[in-house]
């Protein structure tokens, strides 16, 4: 990218974006195998959702554990091992034929997905240099780009071989996996965290400021599990649409959120950080009553594109904010915002089932709009932080 453009002094986030698009896609890959293990495999639906559970849990929760280590010690080939189990993990659930295995399988898979965020988001802050907002939405498309091709690899090589065509994740990450090793030496070198300049006072940790970031990225992502789980319900019953085009508005909204990323960081240029995250959270709060209430189909699905475009704008910049408020624990950090904050909606998004069950969908999307002011308050106080800062 010419330099004029951007001023990334090298090209080492887009190496760690695709580490992050292969352990992404075996996240994604899992969910799209599950029909096939059910069908084919012969588990019940309730074994099938144990496997995304197994996996998820141990993805968030060990994220912070790895953030921890890589702050005591760089170990940048943790990206490259996280790669290996990813791939190999999801790799390994089609040629199993006990459950037990199965399960064990997707937990190695969400292990290696948790290796590689920590280590990958505190190098994508140390590589960015003096543009960090631009080199995390560089590492952070890498995650919706995964999202995107995890299930059509899948159904793709499943269709072609049967469950064994799960081994094609090997074909890919084993291959990517020695390209990051190969790099090993070069992100050795940017050590832990960025030097003080010569005399500079040591920049503390803002565990106060972080939380409040940390309260934004998670009231985000319950707003985008909420959206992916109960908007297409919401469309097939207010209009009587098919479900196979409900959820191909999914995949146009994951679509427009990889652009809304890839842009995020430039348009950290123009805007404040904390500016960008008062604009996405009144941008998602305003589309989602429009949504609700307008009963027109097109205006529904212009709607949805801008509810994209708001839960992603901000999403790359503040992660780089609230490492800054972390100089010396930039790994722990990482951890926390892509591994705890994500949690978050996952967990919430059973509630608000529950809560689609007794009252209906609109009610729910309806607290979703609640939970975007929510995320507006904490973004008026990264603000006002900021200001003092």
């Amino acid at each position: 990218m010419a330099e004029s453009r951007t001023t990334l002094p090298n090209r080492l986030p887009y190496l760690l974006m695709g580490g992050h698009i292969c352990v992404d896609a075996a996240q994604a890959g899992l969910a799209a195998v599950l029909p096939f293990l059910v069908l084919d495999g012969g588990l019940s639906y309730a074994q099938a959702t144990l496997l995304v559970l197994a996996s998820n849990i141990a993805s968030a929760v060990i994220q912070p554990l790895f953030g921890w280590l890589g702050d005591k010690k760089a170990r940048p080939w943790l990206m490259a091992l996280g790669v290996v189990l990813a791939g190999g993990g999801i790799a390994a659930i089609g040629l199993l034929k006990t459950y037990w295995l199965v399960v064990l399988a997707a937990l190695i898979s969400g292990i290696g997905n948790a290796m590689l965020h920590p280590e990958g988001g505190r190098l994508a802050n140390l590589v960015g240099g003096t543009d960090k907002a631009v080199s995390m939405s560089v590492f952070s498309v890498g995650g919706q780009v995964g999202f995107c091709l995890g299930p059509v690899i899948t159904v793709a090589a499943i269709n072609a071989f049967g469950l064994a065509g799960t081994l094609v994740y090997l074909a890919f990450c084993l291959p990517y996996a020695a390209v990051l090793l190969a790099f090993n030496r070069r992100f050795l070198s940017f050590g832990l965290r960025e030097q003080a300049a010569e005399g500079a006072q040591v920049a503390r940790d803002r565990w106060g400021a972080f939380s409040v970031v940390m309260g934004a990225l998670s009231v985000r992502s319950i707003v985008f599990y909420g959206v992916t789980s109960f908007m297409p319900l919401f469309i097939i019953g207010t209009f009587g649409v098919e479900q196979g085009f409900a959820s191909a508005l999914i995949t146009v909204f994951s679509l427009a959120g990889a652009v809304a990323t890839a842009l995020s960081g430039l348009a950290s240029h123009k805007v404040s950080i904390p500016a960008l995250m008062v604009g996405g959270f009144c941008l998602i709060g305003a589309a989602m009553l429009v949504f609700v209430f307008c009963h027109n189909l097109p205006l529904c699905i212009a709607m949805l594109m801008l509810i994209a475009v708001g839960t992603n704008i901000f999403n790359p910049p503040a992660v780089a904010l609230s490492q800054s408020y972390l100089p010396a624990h930039l790994g722990m950090a990482s951890g926390l915002s892509f591994g705890v904050a994500v949690a978050v909606g996952g967990v919430v998004s059973p509630l608000l089932g529950m809560v689609g069950d007794a009252v209906g969908l609109a009610p729910v999307l309806l607290l979703l709009v609640a939970f975007s002011a929510v995320g507006l308050a904490c973004s008026l106080a990264t603000m006002r932080i900021e200001k003092r800062r």
